[in-house]
């Protein structure tokens, strides 16, 4: 009884200033006026996703009864229904390279990869299509260590990258906290483990920022058409400095209206039309 009425006497002094009251019923008021809006787009997206997933397996039933060109566009609507999937950039190139459509092909497994950095069916069929490509540009040499450092970079997806950054500060953060409830000797070592851990996070981040860098930026352009000419200027009055043919894959520079400046593994480079190209 006396808890009670003492709750009682407490929630009389705990009344709502008018200006709060105020505030509640603003709030309440957008939220009734956000929550349709939201749950529409909710919905909207939710029914995109469903028919993109329907798009994707019927490009699958297409592929597997040999019919590319049904394949093909099946997997081209799952994509404009917003579906962003490395098996669908996968299995589209791949209806691609079916259909002799090499550009397109290797613009498609490029997608893939950089979504999948590291499925090896995905780097076996980029490889396969790229030797089909009449430029051969060979890649600069390096040596061991750099090739080294180059494939410890590009063996984890950024997904990944994350979560083992995340895994080195928490661990780093645990051991120092153990140390607090261990002997001296014991406290020494948890904080040399955690230091560790730090400089591993240290050396690991330039690999991480790098690699989130390249995914969040278009760099690489793909040529869709049989052949693209190189400036050596944004403007077809420009000296053309060489041809390069379909499938060849570049580094973007820059961007100048409809030109893009890019360059070659082997350091050539030039201005080309945009429309040449597909970006990655």
């Amino acid at each position: 009884m006396n808890r009670t009425n003492r709750t009682n006497r407490l929630s009389r002094h705990l009344r709502i200033h008018p200006r709060f009251r105020l505030l509640a019923f603003l709030l309440a008021v957008l939220c009734a006026a956000v929550s349709p809006a939201v749950a529409a787009a909710t919905t909207s997206r939710s029914m995109g996703l469903d028919a993109a997933t329907g798009a994707f397996r019927e490009g699958n039933a297409a592929y597997e009864r040999s019919d590319f060109a049904a394949a093909e566009g099946a997997y081209a609507r799952a994509e404009a229904q917003g579906a962003t999937d490395a098996r669908l950039y996968y299995n589209r190139a791949n209806a691609l390279f079916r259909l002799n459509r090499l550009g397109p092909a290797i613009l498609y497994y490029e997608k893939a990869r950089k979504l999948s950095p590291t499925d090896a069916d995905i780097l076996h069929n980029l490889n396969f299509a790229r030797a089909r490509v009449a430029d051969k540009v060979p890649e600069p040499p390096a040596n061991l260590f750099t090739q080294a450092l180059w494939s410890l970079h590009t063996a984890y997806s950024p997904r990944a990258g994350i979560w083992i950054a995340y895994g080195l500060f928490a661990g780093a953060l645990l051991l120092f906290a153990l140390g607090f409830f261990l002997s001296p000797l014991g406290r020494a070592l948890s904080v040399i483990a955690a230091g560790l851990l730090l400089a591993a996070l240290l050396l690991f981040s330039p690999s991480l920022l790098y690699k989130l860098r390249q995914q969040n930026t278009a760099v690489r352009a793909v040529v869709l058409q049989p052949v693209a000419e190189l400036y050596s200027g944004p403007g077809e009055s420009y000296e053309l400095l060489f041809r390069a043919h379909e499938g060849t894959v570049f580094t973007i520079v820059s961007r100048e209206g409809v030109w893009l400046a890019v360059k070659l593994p082997d350091g050539r480079g030039g201005y080309v039309r945009a429309s040449q190209t597909g970006e990655v």
